[in-house]
């Protein structure tokens, strides 16, 4: 097998590295890599699937946020020893299989965690459609669509459920959503099932800004996005033993 590290840059990350390169008998590449190891955060671990979407990925925990990291600075050696025997489990992480249309150009892509569509400075004016079927047309900031992994992140701070993984399901949060008795939306967040497609479509040609994960698009002519879950495409190793639970007390709850 053959494994690459991408690491956070700091201190702390660079003496990681540095123990792994010594201690794992595997040969070192970043030509499609078997398994990627990330040190540092949710962010660098983001960054790292978007690289190397088929590898398996390994995760210490060394930035500010860890939902994604399943090993720690105290768990090296664990880490080590299951990467020499294959000893670890792999979750297999359903992702947002994303389509962007614009007059010009059409961008597949898919995220991890969410994708979000505002248009500042003015108000945004959406149609959201289900299986194509309209919901309604939203007026206001925006809407974030996240994942169930990616539940913990953007969506959680606009008040959003946390949804175990298990369950094979998105989710659709409004960013500052307009509701008077002129304007009506939903006002909660909506939780989908895996067979359900969502399409936003704009009734004229719009400027808007996108984020898939990490990643940006200023689209000036968006027409519509598509958006369906796609599961199983990420493969997230972990020691054994390690439930949801500790994950969501380890990073939101701990003493």
């Amino acid at each position: 097998m053959k494994y690459w590290i991408v690491s956070k840059e700091d201190e702390i990350s660079a003496e990681i590295k540095k123990t792994l390169l010594e201690k794992i008998n595997l040969e070192f590449t970043q030509e499609n890599p078997d398994l990627v190891v990330v040190i540092g955060g949710d962010g660098t671990f983001i960054s790292a699937v978007h690289q190397f979407p088929d590898a398996i990925f390994l995760g210490v925990h060394t930035g500010h946020l860890g939902f994604y990291a399943n090993y720690t600075l105290e768990t090296i050696s664990n880490m080590i020893e299951d990467i020499n025997h294959q000893s670890y489990q792999i979750e297999k992480i359903d992702v947002l299989e994303c389509e962007l249309n614009t007059c010009e150009q059409q961008i597949k892509t898919f995220a991890i965690n969410e994708m979000t569509i505002i248009k500042p400075p003015k108000t945004l004016i959406l149609n959201v459609n289900i299986d194509q079927q309209k919901l309604e047309t939203f007026r206001g900031t925006g809407l974030c669509i996240s994942t169930a992994y990616g539940s913990t992140a953007y969506n959680k701070s606009l008040f959003g459920a946390v949804v175990d993984p298990s369950l094979k399901a998105f989710q659709i949060a409004e960013i500052a959503g307009i509701n008077s008795n002129q304007y009506r939306t939903l006002s909660s967040p909506l939780l989908l099932s895996q067979d359900r497609t969502v399409t936003l479509e704009v009734e004229q040609k719009e400027e808007v800004f996108l984020t898939i994960d990490h990643l940006s698009y200023h689209l000036k002519n968006f027409i519509n996005a598509t958006i369906k879950l796609c599961l199983g495409k990420i493969s997230l190793a972990y020691p054994k033993g390690i439930t949801f639970v500790e994950r969501i007390k380890r990073t939101f709850l701990k003493e």
